[in-house]
């Protein structure tokens, strides 16, 4: 099993090639949520510009430039 890459609190953004479901934006990591049966984490994230929150498995995204 995997270990959880990000933090809570931490901006992530989609990674442009494999993330085409999400949109180009910077996400806030509010949740690190039980990895999937295959042992890959996942990660309940929001943006600012968005009323939805998202799940994505951790190689959907990548740490946001600061």
């Amino acid at each position: 099993m995997k270990e959880h890459l990000f933090k809570v609190g931490q901006s992530v953004q989609p990674k442009a090639a494999t993330a085409h479901h999400l949109p180009r934006a910077v996400f806030t990591v509010l949740r690190l949520l039980p990895s999937t049966a295959g042992g890959v984490p996942l990660y309940c994230i929001k943006s600012q510009a968005e009323l939805i929150e998202r799940v994505v498995e951790q190689g959907e995204i990548e740490a946001a430039p600061r």
